[in-house]
């Protein structure tokens, strides 16, 4: 017979049969219940060892210095930081003009939220600090604010020239691209000091759990849409057009449409300047580093070379004055004094720092986890949310944007077999060296050089779209999502693709739930063991007993559902009259053993695949997969139990959850069906349903005598 098992491998089990309210009693914990004034001040409470351990969790770095292993660890952290620091000056530059503020910013995001984050983060292996996602959406925020303020000075000065007042346009107009640069930087600040205010109290109340429900794909199409614009904002600086700022829904086709309109005006030489750094990186990143990355000790670091290269050719082949190609001009030295960042606009950026603080939550916390698997090391979700916004808070008094993380420094990191965090302290250090003293010296780097970095820099975003086909082959589902966020967030904006993306993740959820599976369990015809009828074969139903598996948790969404599904598939109690005989038909084993070849699906459904009429008498629920059940499900499993007493059909329920038992005693639930029939096990059930079946059979056979 198919499915027989083997000799050697049954399995000797050997135990009573039990109620769930057996086990409750015979072997709960005998430790006792607090409540929850004795929970809450044991949490507050503070001793020594508490203080110690709370004050080593806030600051993982000392636990890293106190174990710190300097002989195995010194080079691996130098050669790391030093490598990441040579990724982060060129990533720096561009990404700080990416954000619509000056090389200058990008270069102090690239200094602070390092060293910030090497204090209070807990993964060795992110890079945190500049990053070009959260760059665009600076960009996005600080040119609105921008274009709001210019409108509003606008009418003002034609209010002023109303009034017969002499005005020198010309002074006008250097005065506020000097004061736009500034009021820029005060914008972008403002938002990291409230996002990182966000994400700093998300982690003081313990809210890293939400992490559970991080959706892949939903990052995915979502980063790749930012990579679009990205790339796209980069166009215009690549080619040397210039086009007026575009925002509103479809700033992407309007972008193109006046790049188009601008093509006479294309700067031959700053395209051939863009294609050929990005061949040169293309070429060593791809090919060079990623082929002969075991033999290298370090990657070549060809961003650094190229900024370098791209200097002295400019510097003095004089290229700006020769061929009109654009240069950084003033870098300055130094650090900006601290101030308290410009909050006063908090209304009109709220909205973004929402949107910014979510964007480094998710993308950094699930590039943390990717390293924290690949290295077999644990990090702390609610201490990472700490990190970030103690990061970011702290930097926004020196004039930084919102740092995050940057996937490629990150995955430079884990090649390099990085040791421990203080690989951040030799990165800041070269960071300050070049802030204090060699920056300056790349005044003449070409943008053309930093428009193809940051193109080659997201090219790792854009190839995402090449997982489609595995997303599409794995979950239909996921790739609506994909496919949905990515698109709004590419032909409307940004914003509306993250919106659109979570409305599209929440429908999904509620529509999975919606179309969720139950079905009818059968016996295998030679072992106590239960499968689906509709999927597998050599299978036999119990005379008299139908065995029906709820597949979800009963809850608000799904408690109507389940109970349309129970009743489809076993038997509807309202369309019955009380007290009548119910008959549908049963298989028996010999049924089964002679149609073996058939499996459950060519079977059908219940009432059509079995050959014996029986009574359906008990019905079992097996409740292994209720993780959750709320107020609407109790309520739906009292109105099941109440119809089937109607009709005199006994309802039983099996391997149900510890909550699932605790909210129905909680409920009195207890008070309609009894303990006898919440079993432990699915062995459990069907051995005293049959013992109930026999107690049924002989009843009625008396009354029969009788008559």
């Amino acid at each position: 017979m198919p499915g027989s098992p083997k000799e050697n491998l049954q399995l000797p089990i050997r135990r009573f049969r039990h109620t769930q309210s057996d086990i409750e009693t015979t072997f709960s914990s005998n430790a006792p219940s607090t409540d929850i004034c004795t929970r809450l001040m044991s949490s507050v409470s503070c001793s020594k060892e508490k203080a110690r351990s709370t004050v080593y969790d806030f600051f993982p770095i000392i636990k890293v210095i106190q174990k710190y292993q300097f002989r195995n660890y010194i080079v691996s952290d130098i050669l790391a930081g030093i490598s990441a620091s040579c990724l982060h000056f060129p990533q720096g530059l561009a990404f700080g003009i990416l954000a619509s503020l000056s090389p200058a910013y990008g270069l102090y995001t690239s200094f602070f939220p390092v060293m910030l984050y090497m204090i209070f983060g807990t993964s060795p292996h992110i890079s945190f600090g500049s990053s070009s996602v959260t760059a665009l959406l600076t960009a996005e925020l600080v040119e609105t604010e921008a274009l709001k303020r210019h409108h509003s000075e606008t009418d003002q000065i034609m209010y002023l020239a109303n009034q017969s007042i002499e005005f020198n346009l010309t002074d006008v107009g250097v005065t506020l691209n000097g004061d736009e640069l500034l009021y820029k930087v005060s914008v972008a600040a403002g938002s990291a000091f409230i996002a990182g205010l966000i994400l700093f109290i998300l982690g003081l109340c313990r809210l890293g759990f939400i992490t559970t429900y991080l959706s892949t794909s939903f990052v995915g199409g979502f980063t790749t849409a930012a990579a679009f614009h990205i790339v796209t904002s980069q166009i215009p600086k690549a080619i040397g057009v210039q086009i007026p700022v575009i925002k509103g829904l479809g700033k992407i086709i309007s972008i193109y449409i006046a790049i188009f309109s601008q093509i006479q005006s294309v700067n031959v030489a700053s395209v051939i300047m863009v294609v050929c750094c990005v061949i040169i990186l293309i070429f060593v990143k791809d090919f060079i580093n990623e082929r002969y990355k075991a033999k290298l000790k370090i990657p070549i670091p060809i961003d650094l070379i190229l900024i370098i290269l791209a200097t002295i050719i400019s510097h003095f082949g004089s290229i700006n004055q020769a061929y009109m190609i654009k240069i950084v001009k003033n870098i300055p030295s130094g650090f900006p004094h601290p101030e308290l960042p410009n909050l006063s606009l908090l209304s009109s950026l709220i909205g973004y720092s929402i949107e910014l603080a979510a964007l480094v939550f998710f993308l950094t916390i699930s590039m943390a986890k990717l390293m924290a698997t690949r290295h077999d090391y644990e990090i702390d979700d609610n201490q990472e949310l700490i990190a970030y916004g103690l990061s970011n808070i702290v930097s926004s008094f020196f004039h930084c944007f919102v740092a995050c993380v940057a996937p490629p420094r990150t995955m430079l990191l884990n090649s390099l077999n990085v040791k421990t965090s203080l690989h951040g302290l030799f990165s800041t250090a070269v960071m300050l060296l070049i802030l204090l003293f060699i920056g300056p010296l790349f005044s003449s780097l070409p943008i053309p050089v930093l428009a193809a970095m940051i193109m080659v820099a997201v090219k790792s975003l854009l190839t995402q779209v090449l997982e489609l086909p595995s997303i599409w082959r794995v979950s239909r589902y996921d790739f609506v999502t994909w496919v949905v966020t990515c698109s709004t967030g590419i032909l409307l904006d940004l914003p509306y693709g993250l919106i659109c993306g979570i409305i599209c993740s929440l429908f999904v959820v509620v529509l999975q739930s919606q179309m969720a599976k139950s079905y009818l369990l059968s016996k295998a015809v030679n072992e106590d063991i239960f499968l689906n009828a509709d999927r597998y074969k050599h299978l036999v139903d119990i005379p008299g007993i139908s065995i029906f598996r709820i597949d979800y948790s009963l809850y608000f969404a799904t408690s109507e559902l389940f109970q349309k599904q129970l009743y489809l598939n076993t038997v509807n109690p309202r369309h019955i009259e009380p007290n009548m005989e119910i008959t549908v038909k049963i298989a028996t084993a010999d049924d089964t053993v002679s149609s073996g070849k058939q499996t459950g699906a060519e079977n059908g459904d219940v009432a059509s695949r079995l050959t014996t009429a029986n009574e359906v008498k008990v019905i079992i629920l097996d409740c292994r997969a209720v993780m959750f059940i709320d107020l609407n499900g109790v309520n739906t499993l009292r109105t099941i139990v109440a119809d089937f007493k109607k009709v005199n059909i006994e309802l039983f329920l099996a391997n149900c959850p510890a909550y699932m038992y605790q909210v129905l005693e909680n409920s009195d639930f207890l008070s309609l069906l009894s303990k006898e029939h919440i079993l432990f096990d699915l062995p459990d059930a069907v051995e005293t349903a049959r013992m109930c079946l026999t107690r049924l059979n002989t009843v009625r056979n008396d009354s029969v005598r009788e008559e």
